[in-house]
């Protein structure tokens, strides 16, 4: 790994373990990637969540979108490469990429990242963080749509419920659920036989509330069309249901992503 003109780059080699049952890399794999690489890129920085724990203070993703051109097969290489924004009010935005060997994009994401206060919960801002991370001078490869709100599932929208088993392997650093985990219930939730055949090209995920390993959850998710479907995540609570995130994925069928 090593970090040049202020982006973060780092080599990868696909491992079995994260391929599906079709030797294609796993959806949550590309997550983990991201959210590895931005970990990295803020250690060597010092502004990773050990860093700032020091301050009382923590990293969390708030919102995220990733559009998927292809999927690696095992056991390609790659490599990531991931920078950061100027800041907009709290949020810290970064970008990430990953290429395979021949320079052809595999993946790109937007990430809004915030720092929050470790009592209050409560986000502050990050710029004397941010300062540490430094801006690219390359500009042409910003993403500059902004991360729209995920829409709710309607009411009158047929739902399937799936309720995940809450693990002590789903809690981070954080000590609250992780966001893959999240994901990766959204993709349990569904029929096997469809996940045989399609798989996604843009994922759009917004976080709500925190979920911790004492919590009750279940998975909401409905079909609106041929090819997308929205997600929500809720945990049970006195006063009823508090989402705790929702989510939007685009499906392509998997000879589509290859």
């Amino acid at each position: 790994m090593h970090i040049q003109d202020q982006v973060f780059h780092e080599d990868h080699r696909m491992h079995t373990h994260q391929a599906d049952p079709f030797f294609s890399a796993r959806l949550s794999y590309y997550f983990q990637v991201m959210q590895e690489g931005a970990a990295a890129h803020a250690m060597l920085r010092g502004s990773g969540n050990p860093d700032l724990e020091k301050d009382g203070k923590l990293w969390v993703l708030s919102r995220i979108r990733m559009r998927i051109s292809r999927y690696l097969t095992w056991p390609e290489n790659f490599r990531l490469s991931t920078w950061i924004h100027p800041p907009q009010r709290l949020i810290a935005p970064r970008e990430a990429m990953a290429v395979d060997a021949s320079g052809d994009v595999l993946f790109r994401s937007l990430a809004y990242w915030v720092i929050i206060d470790q009592e209050s919960r409560r986000p502050v801002r990050a710029d004397t963080y941010l300062e540490h991370l430094g801006l690219s001078d390359k500009r042409d490869h910003w993403d500059v749509e902004s991360l729209a709100k995920v829409p709710s599932i309607s009411e009158d929208a047929p739902v399937v419920f799936y309720e995940p088993q809450v693990q002590y392997r789903d809690m981070d650093s954080i000590r609250h659920i992780n966001n893959i985990s999240y994901l990766e219930w959204m993709l349990e939730s569904m029929d096997p036989d469809f996940r045989d055949c399609w798989k996604a090209s843009k994922v759009e995920i917004n976080f709500l509330a925190e979920s911790f390993l004492s919590d009750s959850l279940k998975v909401a998710s409905s079909r609106i069309s041929e090819t997308v479907w929205l997600y929500s995540v809720m945990k049970d609570s006195p006063e009823g249901d508090v989402e705790t995130c929702r989510a939007k994925i685009t499906w392509k069928p998997r000879e589509c992503m290859v």
